[in-house]
């Protein structure tokens, strides 16, 4: 079977079609599997690291309101789409699979043209622009939460697959992570990050908190910084620090291998991207949650208010986010270890660790003619 898959831009979509090609390449012996996506995205790299083959094409990013951007849109969405359908021709996949960035509009375009089964996985509360134009003429559309299906048309096959997560987040080693984060096993573990990108709202509130957290001898906190922002901020906490501070902090750049980071955590802070909420969810972790505002239709909003619904996770909107009300919503919760056992078992609950294999499954009956 061959199989196109096609996704990218930032590591949030690029990590879901990867776990998605483990898990198809383990359901099919025969496979032959594409990744295409852009030359300057991430899945330039990331899927060469993971040893896919990759082929490249023009595209952009869809403009919200009419603009002189539209115009070159419209361009390169229409050369996208051509080299698209060149390297569908020569590849002749029996299915291409979408995972909702910009990058799979004229993929999964071409291949429609063309009559090639489609699939598009949508990874957020509320669909993108790019799904929601797609979900009119994909075969299948695969959904992340049941809701999210009033959004798409009536007649499409839609799944409740949730959204693929890597495996070696999933089954990460302890021992070694204990080791690499020097962790002080009778602490409470808080990790903060922001993305692959950074946070800069939660890098601040977490500068403005430290002097109040200072004194705890029961809490280490690993903070991955982003690399745009990790000199200014470890310069800025080392001016901070004290020897006779109780508190354990680490600031790191960027962590390689977040699967190790979530294996000794025991409380989490982030922003509630598709991915990110994928991962802890899986993992069964408590989180606290700041939504990016910024987010096309407010969706990384929903993503948190969907874990908040449960128990999950407790919401800090980022207009509200300081260092104040951060210690005032990090304080209680890591120290009662009741409560975070609660948000734990609520997280699991909501957690699809067998994403991947849900949507490869769905991909494989699309390609078959297989109907359910």
């Amino acid at each position: 079977m061959r199989v196109v898959i096609s996704g990218g831009g930032t590591a949030g979509h690029v990590y879901p079609g990867l776990a998605l090609a483990k898990a198809l390449q383990k359901a099919k012996s025969d496979l032959e599997l594409l990744y295409i996506g852009t030359a300057t995205g991430l899945e330039s790299s990331l899927v060469r690291q993971a040893g896919l083959s990759f082929k490249s094409i023009e595209a952009q990013g869809l403009p919200r309101k009419p603009s002189i951007k539209a115009i070159t849109t419209f361009f390169s969405v229409g050369k996208g789409t051509i080299e698209s359908a060149s390297i569908l021709r020569s590849f002749k996949p029996d299915i291409v699979v979408g995972m909702g960035a910009y990058v799979s509009l004229p993929v999964v375009g071409a291949a429609v043209l063309q009559n090639i089964p489609t699939v598009i996985h949508e990874q957020n509360a509320i669909p993108g622009l790019v799904n929601r134009i797609l979900g009119r003429v994909a075969s299948a559309i695969a959904i992340t939460y049941p809701d999210t299906k009033k959004y798409f048309p009536v007649d499409k096959r839609i799944e409740f697959t949730g959204n693929p997560v890597r495996e070696e987040v999933l089954v990460p080693d302890k021992a070694r992570a204990l080791k690499v984060f020097s962790v002080d096993e009778s602490r409470k573990v808080l990790l903060i990050f922001g993305g692959s990108r950074g946070a800069q709202k939660i890098n601040e509130a977490v500068l403005d908190a430290y002097d109040k957290w200072r004194d705890n001898d029961s809490l280490q906190i690993i903070h991955a910084t982003g690399k745009i922002n990790y000199e200014l901020i470890k310069t800025a906490i080392d001016k901070l620090k004290s020897p006779k501070d109780a508190l354990l902090y680490e600031a790191y750049p960027y962590i390689d291998d977040m699967g190790e980071a979530y294996a000794i955590a025991d409380l989490i802070l982030c922003r509630s991207g598709a991915t990110t909420v994928a991962e802890i969810t899986a993992r069964g972790l408590p989180a606290i949650l700041v939504p990016y505002p910024f987010a096309t239709d407010n969706h990384q909003e929903k993503n948190a208010r969907e874990l908040e619904k449960l128990g999950a996770a407790k919401i800090i909107l980022d207009r509200d986010l300081t260092g104040v009300s951060l210690f005032n919503t990090v304080e209680p919760l890591i120290s009662d270890s009741e409560s975070l056992m609660k948000m734990a078992n609520a997280s699991k609950q909501f957690g699809r660790p067998n994403a991947a294999d849900s949507l490869a499954d769905l991909v494989i009956d699309v390609a078959e003619g297989k109907q359910r």
